[in-house]
């Protein structure tokens, strides 16, 4: 290294020692305007990055000196530079030095996170040398993660070559029966014979718990055909639950009639609309006093006021109060929201206060508030004062959606979040550090450009100091390099404050954000909302549908809108690039809010379609944007609503000071 160079890395060091006694925690900062600081550029020229360099190039006698040279300079990552170095010597065919260095992880760092790569390690170095305890290495490492398949199908594959098929089967039954990437290779080592019709029924409840029906259906009628009435109860539970799955709500009703489940037969012939059946089974299902049985009839009086029979309804709900006591709260909503639909507000108060004081949750306050507003009417020309929102359930002073809502119904601010009390400040009082062992190798990782091995050290940092303040400390340092899906899962942990508010509602991937909002006419901070409920702002995510991306996009429609969209996708995977879903997703969430005429009706239609919206509204009476809201069909797309919402205010009242009259019009009749 030159004197350049020299003078160089320390003026370097330098500038990280002052920015880290200004932020110990983020020496990225978030800018003004929310965006990210680029992080500090890496040093090529360390010897452990080089020498990672030269093992990935199959240069292994180079990366043994350089990853040598690392041990020696960099201690604090000398776990790192050995656990490298052991793979050149092995590389090198000297398995014997190999081993040694892994040995010495083991003695000299034993609370790092690489212990168990380095446990595999040797157990596929001892089985290639065929040494004699490579059959306990295996055993002992099973022992103590039992969940790993690739180390267990590795052992059954190990027990195999040396001729102890009988001991391998089980291990590869057990591999087979765990939904897994490996279960179609541990089923090859199988014969028909091997599989039990137990097995089997294993083999499909694990499916269905993976949310594979289709192939649980498969299983589950091979089963079938194989049992001799010892496990038919089990199989057509199996079955039946994947049919229903698949919407096959006629034929799941047919099977659960056969195994007398009375439950799931009324939800299966609820889905299936066979309203009549339904109906005329109602006496026998109730008389089984299965108190599960309340959410389907409540469903139940719900389509009846939807279709308008407000006696038939509230009948059925008053019923249903009287058989399920279990079930008070929720039939009192019932009654109480349908009251409040058919526009009798003096029932509707009634009823609503009587659940606010009970339970003290928000909704009940909120409605409550609302009927008995309604009741008095407010004067000419004169604002309503905004609804006072009970918190009774609120584990920490955090808005609800429905205190954001009565904040907006009376015209006011949301409350802003003071810029002292934000920990991207530079406040050193807000901003815990890392335990300084920590706080090194992860400084040094991030620098080497070892990002991933960093993000790995901060989550094994949480789980050894599980206390608030090294979470925090995690938590921000997690966001610092941008992963902010952990980020969120670590400061969860923690009680909501307003001083960690930037680390609950980050402002993640700002440049492409604000770019495509421009571009698409859209608030950046609604974008950042349907993106952190979506993914939470992981670029790989991918849900059970196949949505993909951080706005959750699914292929089929995000080639649809492509077409007027002018962004680059030329297959699928493209949806995995941050800018490119970013300028997708706000393209479809901008049509969305321009076509639909609020954003709370785009949000419902992002997530359950544009024409189940269409088919609400039309069928709905609904005065004002928060009934809507409050009644859409679809839990999952109500909850979505509310959620959304919840964190677009959040994020709003961080800009501006929470300022909503530039969103205000967006956000529909309240």
């Amino acid at each position: 290294m030159t004197d350049k160079n020299y003078r160089g890395l320390l003026l370097f060091a330098l500038l990280v020692a002052i920015m880290a006694l200004i932020d110990p925690l983020c020496a990225a900062t978030e800018s003004p305007k929310g965006g990210t600081a680029p992080a500090s550029a890496a040093e090529p020229d360390h010897p452990l990055a080089a020498g990672k360099r030269s093992l990935d190039k199959g240069e292994y006698e180079k990366a043994i000196a350089l990853l040598g040279a690392a041990y020696e300079k960099a201690p604090a990552l000398g776990d790192y530079a050995l656990l490298w170095r052991s793979s050149a010597y092995e590389k090198s065919e000297d398995t014997g030095r190999a081993l040694a260095d892994l040995k010495t992880i083991r003695e000299r760092y034993k609370e790092s996170p690489l212990l168990k790569q380095v446990r595999i390690r040797e157990i596929e170095l001892s089985r290639k040398r065929k040494d004699a305890s490579t059959a306990k290495l295996f055993e002992s490492f099973i022992k103590d993660h039992p969940s790993n398949t690739e180390v267990k199908f590795a052992y059954a594959t190990f027990l195999k070559e040396n001729n102890e098929l009988q001991k391998a089967k089980p291990l590869f039954k057990e591999i087979y029966i765990t939904v897994c990437p490996l279960s179609s290779r541990a089923l090859a080592e199988l014969s028909p014979a091997d599989l039990t019709v137990e097995d089997m029924v294993k083999r499909g409840k694990a499916l269905n718990t993976a949310w594979l029906f289709e192939e649980s259906e498969r299983i589950f009628r091979e089963a079938l055909r194989k049992d001799t009435q010892q496990f038919r109860s089990d199989i057509l539970e199996g079955l039946a639950l994947s049919l229903f799955r698949q919407k096959r709500y006629k034929e799941a009703a047919e099977l659960y009639k056969q195994i007398s489940s009375d439950y799931w037969r009324a939800r299966s012939l609820y889905r299936a609309g066979e309203i009549d059946t339904l109906q005329a089974e109602l006496p026998a299902l109730t008389r089984t006093g299965d108190k599960r049985l309340a959410t389907v009839l409540l469903a139940y009086g719900t389509k009846k006021r939807r279709e308008g029979k407000i006696e038939e309804a509230l009948a059925l709900f008053n019923s249903v109060l009287a058989q399920y006591p279990a079930a008070k709260e929720e039939t009192l909503w019932a009654i109480g929201w349908t009251h409040y639909l058919s526009r009798d507000y003096e029932s509707a108060l009634k009823i609503l206060s009587q659940l606010a004081a009970t339970y003290g949750d928000a909704k009940y306050a909120y409605w409550r508030d609302k009927s008995r507003e309604l009741l008095a009417g407010p004067a000419p020309e004169q604002t309503p004062e905004p609804v006072k929102v009970s918190l009774a359930r609120q584990e920490s002073p955090r808005h609800t959606f429905y205190s954001f809502l009565s904040l907006v119904r009376g015209k006011q601010r949301l409350p802003g979040i003071k810029a002292a009390d934000r920990p991207d400040t530079g406040n050193a009082a807000l901003n815990p550090s890392l335990p300084p062992a920590h706080a090194e190798r992860i400084d040094l990782l991030a620098k080497l450009g070892f990002r991933q091995e960093a993000v790995a050290e901060l989550l094994h940092a949480a789980k050894k100091n599980p206390a608030p303040g090294d979470l925090i400390a995690v938590s921000a340092s997690l966001k610092e390099l941008g992963n902010y899906k952990m980020s969120m899962s670590t400061i969860a942990k923690v009680p909501y404050r307003e001083d960690l508010h930037a680390f609950f509602y980050p402002v993640a991937y700002w440049p492409e954000v604000e770019e495509a909002a421009r571009a698409r006419g859209i608030d950046p901070y609604l974008v950042l909302s349907v993106m952190r409920e979506e993914s939470r702002f992981a670029p790989d995510a991918r849900s059970i549908a196949g949505a993909l991306g951080l706005m959750q996009l699914m292929p089929q429609t995000a080639r649809q809108l492509n077409r007027n969209a002018g962004v680059r996708l030329s297959q699928s995977s493209d949806l995995y690039d941050p800018t490119v879903n970013i300028q997708l997703g706000a393209y479809y969430l901008s049509h969305l809010v321009n076509k639909m005429g609020s954003i709370p009706l785009a949000l419902a239609a992002y997530n359950g379609g544009e024409d189940a919206v269409n088919d609400w509204l039309g069928k709905g009476t609904y005065k004002t944007i928060d009934e809507f809201i409050e009644d859409i069909p679809y839990d999952e797309t109500r909850d979505y609503v509310k959620k959304v919402m919840t964190t677009y205010f959040e994020y709003l009242r961080r800009s501006a000071d929470g300022d909503l009259s530039a969103s205000r019009n967006r956000l529909g009749n309240l």
